[in-house]
């Protein structure tokens, strides 16, 4: 397992040496390629995408990348909480930009979830649909102009 690195290549894969025998090499797990699947998950690409970025196929991304398929759904909010991490800890630190720019995050994430909260609001029942004599009376209710039925009599004390 623990086979000599020549490097890297172009695309920053670890170059090994040639194994002797039959057949093609396992695949390992390799922290380089967990960020990238873990950085290609919070982008939001499926399983199908990552693989082909990562060079391998679905099934050995899932097979030797399982734990980082498993966090796919929340791999976004997971690097916003980072995020905010980092910046805390540089305001506590007493960087002014850092507490700037961690309040405007926060006040920008508390935006979204209201919003959210405003789209995924139910909406308003609507009238149920009406027969004809319904909607023939409702429009001769309606009627305004020289065809409006006349105002009721004003009451005289």
């Amino acid at each position: 397992m623990g086979q000599e690195n020549l490097g890297v290549d172009l695309f920053g894969n670890p170059v090994l040496p040639r194994r002797e025998g039959a057949g093609r090499p396992a695949v390992e797990w390799d922290q380089i390629v967990s960020t990238r699947v873990l950085l290609a998950f919070v982008r939001g690409w499926g399983v199908a995408k990552t693989a082909k970025h990562v060079g391998l196929s679905s099934p050995t991304l899932r097979k030797v990348y399982f734990s980082e398929c498993a966090m796919r759904t929340t791999a976004h909010e997971r690097m916003e909480m980072r995020q905010l991490e980092r910046l805390n800890a540089q305001a506590e630190a007493g960087n002014v930009a850092a507490e700037k720019e961690l309040a405007r995050r926060i006040e920008q994430l508390r935006m979204r979830d209201r919003s959210a909260e405003m789209t995924s609001r139910p909406p308003a029942k609507e009238a149920p649909k009406l027969g004809k004599k319904e909607a023939a009376d409702k429009a001769a209710r309606e009627q305004r102009g020289i065809f409006a039925p006349p105002p009721a009599p004003h009451m005289v004390q």
